[in-house]
């Protein structure tokens, strides 16, 4: 009964580190693929970023890394001949809730409300906002915001009522602001849920208009091809902000999350060494129960492959069994995950299960077979016939 509880634990992990390596590359492969889509699907081609003062980035600390007089950079950009869209966007964590309820952290945009970004679902886009003013912040607020459906569901929100949001709890109060619309255009800047407001309003409401700051301005190009080109020449006049195509937006922000997908890889690569760790172990352990019987067969001239298959494959058969066990509960594993995850942030398939993958892990489960086997023979070998054959 024991052999049979150990045995049943071995396959389970050995399934484990087979699932986890298959699991890891589909995640890789989900968010490349995600990201990659994204950006083509996106009609904007470059993004300008301030440089970051420390280690943090914008990404983690979208306070430290700003752009300053947005408004005028962004129109000087638009002169260019080659650029027919050139927007600024702030990012800020605020609060917001509804009447007599309790202020949450949300993530909050700022868009220019001429902008080509945003479709809405349900109600209208938000109005022409002439509150900068030439920058003086001083014209009506429209009092206007957007809401993406993740804000619907945690607020219970709809078109036409009205939120109040802030920089701080405490200046909340003094803004409230009408839904006018449900757009999910922007939802894939945050995994949190998203308002959105007009661009120098937001500015007034965070405290970033002083500078007239911006985290970025987008640029839509005439001839995306041209994104290479335009993007040197834009470097050569702001060397002090960041330029990137979507693809350099995508490899930095795989980059700046490498110290997560390194511990993701450590914590498989563990997974697999204490599978195969466990499998050896329980050989190792099998043969030390059977050292007389193997004893008596080294006497009679058994080979030691013989006493091998005699003694019965178990390292073999526990690694195969949990290498098949591991690729058939993938499937199961990665619909369950892919269901948690949007219903969790509303990001679709970020883990993209493929062949190759259960293929990996399968051949990950026979190399520990083929360790185990080459550990029961060396053990095999050790034991001498005489000293065995003496206990009997």
């Amino acid at each position: 009964m024991n052999n049979k509880i150990r045995t049943l634990l071995n396959i389970t992990a050995v399934a484990i580190s087979v699932m986890s390596v298959i699991l890891l590359a589909s995640l890789g492969n989900g968010l490349i693929s995600t990201g990659e889509e994204v950006f083509q699907k996106s009609s904007m081609h470059l993004w300008i970023t301030g440089k970051p003062v420390d280690i943090q980035t914008r990404y983690s600390n979208p306070g430290e890394a700003k752009i300053s007089n947005a408004h005028q950079l962004s129109s000087f950009i638009l002169k260019d001949s080659g650029i027919n869209v050139s927007t600024p966007m702030l990012t800020e964590m605020i609060y917001v809730y509804k009447e007599n309820e309790e202020p949450i952290s949300v993530f909050g945009l700022g868009v220019e409300t001429g902008g080509p970004m945003i479709v809405t679902i349900n109600g209208t886009n938000l109005n022409s906002s002439c509150h900068y003013n030439n920058g003086a912040y001083d014209n009506p607020w429209t009092k206007e915001v957007l809401a993406d459906s993740r804000i619907v569901a945690l607020l219970d929100v709809k078109v036409g009522d009205m939120v109040y949001a802030g920089k701080t709890i405490n200046n909340t109060v003094d803004h409230k602001f009408r839904v006018v619309g449900i757009t999910n255009s922007l939802s894939s800047f945050s995994t949190a849920p998203m308002l959105i407001f007009p661009f120098s309003e937001f500015q007034e409401l965070t405290g970033n208009h002083y500078h007239d700051s911006a985290s970025m301005i987008i640029i839509r190009l005439n001839e995306p091809e041209n994104a290479n080109i335009i993007r040197e020449d834009l470097e050569k006049q702001f060397p002090e902000y960041i330029i990137s195509t979507n693809k350099d937006l995508l490899d930095k922000i795989i980059m700046e999350n490498s110290m997560i997908l390194a511990s993701a890889v450590s914590i498989v690569l563990l997974a697999v060494f204490m599978g195969g760790a466990l499998v050896i172990n329980t050989i190792l352990l099998s043969i030390n129960e059977k050292r007389q019987q193997i004893g008596i067969m080294q006497v009679i001239g058994m080979s030691r492959w013989s006493i091998m298959k005699c003694m019965g494959l178990e390292g073999a058969i526990i690694t195969l069994a949990g290498g098949l066990a591991g690729c058939l509960l993938s499937v199961p594993a990665v619909i369950m995950l892919n269901y948690a995850i949007r219903s969790m942030v509303g990001f679709e398939d970020v883990l993209e299960l493929n062949v190759r993958f259960m293929a990996l892990g399968f051949i990950i489960a026979l190399c520990l077979g083929l360790l185990s086997i080459a550990v029961a023979l060396w053990r095999l070998g050790m034991i001498k016939p005489i000293h065995q054959l003496r206990s009997i």
